[in-house]
């Protein structure tokens, strides 16, 4: 029974982020509210707040869910190039979204929880491809990278998706393998 209501707690949040991308091609994101979201997902304002705590938090979730679900915390990917290739495609698939969610300024904005994320997500990374806790140059170096990839990213969301995202692979990939270990750098060798 509690997998069966889990499975319609994540339909209906599926539905409220779908509605939001929907109702992002007719309005702009900053002046999208509650009430519009709910009613094109055909749900309450209650049953919203229900399932997030505010538009912020749904932005989120949809950058989570429906542009990175390779990178969940929980789990690593087999290839990062490939998996952070399907991110930035992604992210060019719903560059509307992406360039509008960047440029809201808030306590809980996109550009904060994408930098906490990656920098959070790159430490357990390293850690798993290290096999034993990071010493202090690899940590500094993991948490440097990380910070440099988002802003790597916000740069090419923000400048239009100047170079192809196969290219923004490649540079990435080669700045994230700078002043690592082996075991880590070999993470981010791309198979041409």
């Amino acid at each position: 029974m509690k997998r069966i209501m889990n499975q319609g707690k994540e339909s209906t949040k599926s539905e409220i982020m779908t509605a939001l991308l929907q109702e992002l091609e007719k309005t702009p994101l900053k002046k999208i509210t509650i009430q519009q979201i709910a009613a094109k997902a055909g749900i309450s304002k209650q049953t919203f707040y229900n399932h997030f705590r505010d538009k912020e938090e749904l932005i989120c979730a949809v950058y989570e869910h429906i542009i990175i679900p390779d990178f969940d915390l929980d789990a690593f990917p087999e290839s990062f190039g490939q998996s952070y290739l399907r991110t930035l495609n992604a992210m060019k698939e719903y560059g509307r979204f992406m360039r509008q969610a960047l440029l809201l300024e808030g306590q809980n904005d996109l550009k904060s929880y994408i930098t906490s994320h990656c920098e959070q997500f790159d430490l357990a990374y390293h850690t798993h491809l290290y096999e034993d806790e990071l010493p202090p140059d690899l940590r500094l170096a993991t948490i440097y990278h990380a910070n440099a990839s988002s802003a790597m990213t916000f740069s090419w969301i923000l400048g239009g998706f100047a170079s192809s995202p196969q290219d923004m692979v490649k540079l990435v990939c080669a700045m994230r393998a700078l002043g690592m270990d082996e075991k880590i750098a070999k993470a981010y060798k791309l198979d041409d």
